[in-house]
């Protein structure tokens, strides 16, 4: 009773602290910044409300759309390469209930532990090896970022992309880029080394997490999982791709999503470019902070990489706080679909017959 009580506290913290740093970032962005006698960049007030762009806002949503199926998909496919019983149609009832806890539950990453718990609850047999299904997903969605933002980034950069290529405002770009790359790079190195892990080394780290107390067990089959990925590299590869397209419909969607309300200056908004650079690290900073959704934080992180190509941050602001109207609606979509679709478990139909 006490530690329900005492999760419930802490979860109303995280959304009250989510709603007072969303006030400040609307308020800090709301009118011009004026210093010095000198004008500053027009606020959020300053966008042209009046002139809202409807074909914009359904142009990025279905954008979205695509991006949520894309991750179902791709999740379907990490699920079948360790051979568990798991439908397609199970990813997305499953997906859809993950992506309404991952826009609304405290931290992005909500909805990954909701979808853990109903397919370990699916495969009793197998539990570490489905949750870890889970894992392996939301790590290769990161390492997709990652390894986007370098690809797509560095193409521009080497094709002299005007904005990248400056002087002065396409170094912070440039670092991003290079960050990026050395991240990706990690992880592959990573990757590749577990591959090539002979099978005596691989069963002696087994035997070493195995040692741990009370966790043995279950660390050594997710270490066995881990392995199982790394000789499946066509699978992997897959899921790269797949998460390259989700990626794309990710930028093109926020792109679209900074333009529903225009700028009082267009040129405060950021080019695709740009756009390709920066977003990453913006997403990779929401799923890292424990509030619902990363409301708020999420807004700070996008203005503040906004300022940071020398764009307008109220334009950063507005982009995701549009692009949140829209995960907002999708999330309570998905979440009525969910409740509307019959969850056929396998122990379920085995007593039918």
């Amino acid at each position: 009773m006490s530690s329900s009580r005492s999760s419930v506290i802490k979860s109303a913290i995280k959304y009250l602290a989510a709603i007072i740093l969303l006030g400040l970032v609307i308020g800090l962005n709301w009118g011009t910044d004026d210093r010095d006698g000198v004008k500053g960049k027009p606020g959020l007030k300053h966008l042209k409300y009046d002139e809202m762009r409807v074909d914009f806002l359904l142009l990025a949503t279905v954008l979205y759309v695509g991006i949520i199926l894309c991750q179902y998909v791709r999740w379907w496919m990490l699920v079948q390469a360790l051979g568990l019983p798991f439908r397609l149609r199970d990813a997305f009832r499953l997906g859809m209930v993950g992506t309404f806890y991952n826009t609304f539950l405290p931290g992005s990453i909500g909805g990954d532990f909701v979808k853990a718990y109903f397919i370990a609850k699916d495969s009793p047999q197998r539990k570490a090896a489905a949750v870890a299904t889970v894992v392996a997903d939301r790590m290769l969605g990161l390492f997709g970022l990652l390894l986007y933002g370098a690809a797509v980034g560095g193409s521009f950069w080497l094709a002299g992309d005007v904005n990248i290529n400056h002087p002065e405002k396409g170094f912070p770009l440039r670092v991003i880029i290079l960050v990026c790359s050395v991240l990706a790079g990690i992880g592959a190195l990573l990757y590749i080394t577990i591959a090539l892990l002979s099978p005596l080394r691989r069963q002696r780290f087994a035997d070493r997490l195995a040692m741990v107390r009370r966790f043995g067990p279950t660390l050594s089959e997710l270490w066995f999982t881990a392995v199982q990925y790394g000789q499946r590299p066509r699978v992997v590869l897959q899921g790269i791709l797949l998460s390259a397209v989700a990626h794309t419909l990710m930028m093109l969607s926020f792109h679209y999503a900074v333009r529903v309300f225009p700028a009082a200056d267009p040129n405060l908004v950021g080019t695709l470019p740009e756009h390709f650079v920066i977003l990453p690290i913006g997403y990779i900073f929401q799923a890292l902070v424990p509030l619902p959704g990363g409301l708020g934080f999420s807004e700070l992180s996008f203005g503040g990489l906004y300022e940071l190509i020398g764009r307008g941050g109220p334009e950063g602001v507005a982009g995701r706080l549009s692009l949140r109207l829209i995960e907002w609606g999708l999330g309570l979509v998905c979440y009525i679909a969910y409740l509307r679709m019959k969850a056929e478990l396998p122990h379920e139909s085995e007593k039918k017959a």
